[in-house]
């Protein structure tokens, strides 16, 4: 984004003063996965994850679904913490977390279904990542989940204005981006870059988010940022998207889904349309599964 527009769009936002900090569990795991390896207090994370019965509920769950489970029963959190290790019990804890925060969204799109696209875009990237060989293999689910960010940003400091933008994006089937810079005069890709910098997520976080709606805007396009992208299209493409079909104009085929990975993977050149299409409609189906999962009501704990 341009400095004109970013120091805008920060004055605003510090004028408006509302968005939500990051939990304090959230905070602590990045801290802790900041530090070298032989310096990770584990026990940190088992005693914080432990205090909140909720998040703990949610975690020995998804712990225990097909789509996370390793081995055996997971019973208790440390159990959960040693079977998935802490990249995978951070990118849960953020799964579980984020939606409460931002409860005060008033918006046409509802709750459940950005954050059903939040976690699609997190799985599909995950799969991408893993058949593709891309770097950064602890950073790509919590990538896919964070890079629409930028739109409960909007939705907290702009109701109105934004509430006018998802309805003319509905009723057009246009990309949210191409109304929010014609009524906001920016998109969520740049508000959600600043949130990220006040969350003091790392660089390459908050350049996914920022780039992900066009990967090759970045003085060095990343593997991160094209993945997720691909994702976030492929989710948009096969149902996962934010509850209403893009114009025909705009809708991409599952083969242009495809090609920016074809332009940074040599190895993506090699999966047949047949291949890639099995593979996207495969994990598209592996994330409703999880939507499922995250989105039951937790039972008590007994």
């Amino acid at each position: 984004m341009n400095l004109v527009t970013y120091d805008i769009l920060t004055q605003r936002i510090k004028q408006l003063g509302n968005l939500p900090a990051m939990p304090a569990i959230l905070s602590t795991l990045c801290e802790v996965l900041s530090q070298k390896s032989n310096q990770i207090d584990v026990d940190k994370v088992i005693r914080q994850i432990s205090c909140d019965k909720s998040l703990a509920a949610q975690c020995l769950r998804l712990a225990n679904s097909a789509l996370f489970r390793q081995r055996g029963d997971v019973s208790c959190v440390k159990d959960a913490v040693l079977a998935l290790g802490l990249w995978r019990i951070r990118d849960l804890v953020f799964s579980c977390s984020l939606p409460m925060m931002f409860v005060s969204v008033s918006s046409t799109v509802g709750k459940e279904v950005f954050w059903r696209h939040a976690l699609g875009t997190a799985v599909v990237s995950q799969g991408l990542g893993r058949a593709l060989g891309a770097k950064c293999p602890e950073d790509i689910y919590l990538a896919g989940l964070l890079h629409d960010i930028g739109v409960l940003v909007n939705g907290v400091l702009f109701v109105e204005d934004f509430r006018d933008v998802l309805q003319e994006a509905m009723e057009k089937k246009l990309p949210l981006e191409k109304v929010e810079e014609s009524v906001l005069g920016f998109t969520h890709a740049e508000s959600g870059r600043i949130l990220a910098e006040l969350w003091r997520l790392p660089v390459e976080l908050a350049e996914v988010i920022e780039y992900h709606i066009d990967p090759q805007q970045q003085e060095i396009p990343n593997d991160l940022a094209t993945v997720v992208h691909v994702a976030d299209l492929a989710c948009q493409k096969l149902g996962l998207g934010y509850g209403y079909e893009l114009d025909s104009g705009e809708a991409s085929s599952l083969p242009l889904v495809w090609e920016p990975l074809c332009e940074r993977f040599p190895i993506a050149r090699s999966f047949t349309e047949a291949n890639y299409s099995d593979l996207l409609r495969h994990l598209v189906a592996e994330a409703e599964k999880l939507g499922d999962q995250v989105f039951t009501p937790v039972m008590a704990a007994r």
